[in-house]
């Protein structure tokens, strides 16, 4: 089953840091040099400084990036900071944007801990192999600081409950009053956050998530990582409980059957190819595909894009379809899955029948 729990938080004090949008950054795996440079300058307990603190010529083991961030960790919780929550809680958490088209979403969800489990062995699934360096990486920031930085970020179904018994409708109904935090990000997300400590709402949160299945929506290097620090901490114990802290990482959920949920196009770049020919690939596409091709002048003009986009998302719910841009030509081109059977013909039983609907 899946084993979630309260804790104590260790979160910004707002004494010593009134504007709370000065210390956020984005998830590290996508803050390249110059947006890490900006933050650095924004605010000198900004979170970056922790979770992708800078590397120097001069590092070495033990005196490098890792050791930094534990030393900055250290010092920000003894100046005050950074304060640790008193009372075990649950952390309610809503994230409203506005979408290209204006319309307005709101994600809620909780962060807990979730008791880790070894991939196909429990209640907690992934969906992407890992690499070898990221990993690395988290485990050396992980032993350093000893600390989870950031959150797993997970989906649960929750389609059969009773609306009384979702488990968003209960935090939702138990977040009363002005939220703890609010801050709006660079990308115009407002982020609020409620701190949910009565012992009769978390009893109903914990034991309703029990038999849930978490799907890993990101954060895969994090949680393996979480999982090899685990081992390595338990290979000092004699006689281990598993209730040692060491046996949960922090985790985001949300359900995955919400409405405050959208799934964009994810775009992909294809360079490299030996002996590709354009032409031969449309011919090749048109066996599978029905074309249809927008010539254009200027592939970057905003209108021409936005006119490709709007025709890409006609019939979107209904039909299978792929944008393509090829190098040297002046056309977009739209590659509408001609009919589904063609993912029996291709992939006969080896995948699952509902993947063989999605567009990726």
């Amino acid at each position: 089953m899946a084993v979630v729990k309260p804790f104590r938080g260790l979160l910004y004090n707002p004494e010593k840091v009134p504007d709370m949008g000065a210390v956020m950054a984005p998830p590290y795996d996508v803050i390249g040099a110059d947006l890490q440079d900006t933050l650095y300058k924004r605010h000198p307990n900004n979170i970056v400084r922790l979770i992708l603190n800078k590397t120097t010529p001069e590092d070495r083991p033990g005196s490098d990036r890792y050791s930094r961030a534990a030393g900055e960790l250290k010092n920000w919780m003894d100046e005050g900071v950074l304060k640790r929550d008193e009372a075990l809680a649950i952390y309610y958490y809503t994230q409203e944007c506005t979408l290209t088209d204006g319309k307005k979403r709101t994600r809620k969800g909780f962060i807990a801990l979730a008791r880790l489990e070894e991939f196909g062995k429990g209640k907690v699934l992934p969906h992407e192999r890992t690499l070898a360096g990221p990993k690395a990486d988290r485990l050396n920031l992980l032993k350093a600081c000893r600390a989870n930085l950031s959150c797993i970020f997970s989906l649960y179904p929750e389609s059969g409950a009773k609306p009384t018994e979702r488990i968003l409708s209960i935090l939702d109904d138990s977040a009363e009053g002005e939220p703890i935090m609010e801050v709006t990000g660079d990308d115009g997300v407002v982020n609020r956050l409620w701190r949910i400590t009565e012992i009769g709402v978390i009893e109903r949160v914990t034991q309703g998530m029990q038999d849930k299945t978490l799907f890993i929506a990101d954060g895969h290097h994090r949680y393996e990582t979480a999982l090899n620090y685990r081992r390595m901490m338990n290979e000092g114990l004699e006689n281990p409980t598993g209730e040692e802290p060491f046996n949960y990482v922090m985790m985001y959920f949300t359900a995955m059957d919400t409405d405050g949920l959208d799934i964009f196009p994810t775009h992909r770049v294809i360079h490299g190819l030996e002996g590709f020919d354009a032409d031969t690939f449309l011919e090749v596409c048109q066996e599978y595909f029905d074309l249809e091709e927008m010539r254009f002048e200027d592939a970057t003009e905003p209108a021409v894009r936005k006119e490709f986009l709007k025709r890409m998302g006609e019939g979107a719910e209904t039909e299978n379809r792929f944008g393509l841009y090829l190098a040297g030509k002046k056309s977009y081109f739209i590659l509408t899955l001609k009919t589904i059977k063609l993912m029996d013909e291709l992939f006969g039983d080896t995948i699952a029948e509902v993947y063989k609907a999605l567009d990726v």
